[in-house]
């Protein structure tokens, strides 16, 4: 037996519906992009509903002066303003206010790394006694060293600690995922 007798279709006959066709394949990416929409749709509508937190805004205001400051060639130092709740931004082309949206109001502290951690106890609670009053973006991409305690009224306040070559979050054994 040949093998073009066996194996393939005689011409005018169908292949007993072994394929697809061109209308059903079609009506199949239809829909899968039907689904998609709708799945993207919902996904930015649950993120737009989301709430900013204190956190986010001070992680916004960091990636924001050190983009400035790699872009322009510039040296920014960045400093907030707890009674007007606003990020400002200064360079030797001038000063930026940068104010927080509508909500709650938080408390931010820049506390400067020495070796010996300065600190001491007040009413039963751990203070930092070496506060900045900004910190320093460089051109090249790095931040001056330094931490972050934000405080919510009714909170534990939080710090974060900045990785001064890359202004990102450090993290620690316990946070890393992998």
């Amino acid at each position: 037996m040949n093998f073009r007798r066996r194996f393939m279709p005689k011409s005018g006959r169908r292949s007993g519906g072994a394929g697809f066709t061109l209308i059903e394949i079609i009506v199949v990416i239809a829909l899968m992009g039907a689904l998609a929409t709708v799945l993207a749709v919902g996904a930015s509508s649950l993120l737009a509903d989301r709430k900013d937190t204190p956190e986010d805004m001070f992680w916004y205001a960091v990636n924001e002066a050190r983009k400035f400051a790699l872009e322009y060639e510039v040296d920014l130092t960045l400093s907030f303003d707890n009674e007007e709740q606003v990020f400002v931004a200064a360079t030797d082309l001038g000063t930026r206010e940068v104010p927080l949206p509508s909500g709650e109001p938080f408390s931010l502290e820049f506390l400067g790394l020495t070796k010996g951690e300065q600190t001491i106890l007040i009413g039963g609670r751990l203070t930092e006694v070496n506060l900045l009053t900004a910190v320093k973006f460089f051109r090249d991409g790095t931040c001056s060293p330094f931490r972050a305690r934000l405080e919510e009224e009714g909170k534990e306040p939080l710090i974060l600690e900045i990785d001064p070559w890359t202004c990102a979050p450090i993290l620690r054994n316990e946070e890393r995922r992998f």
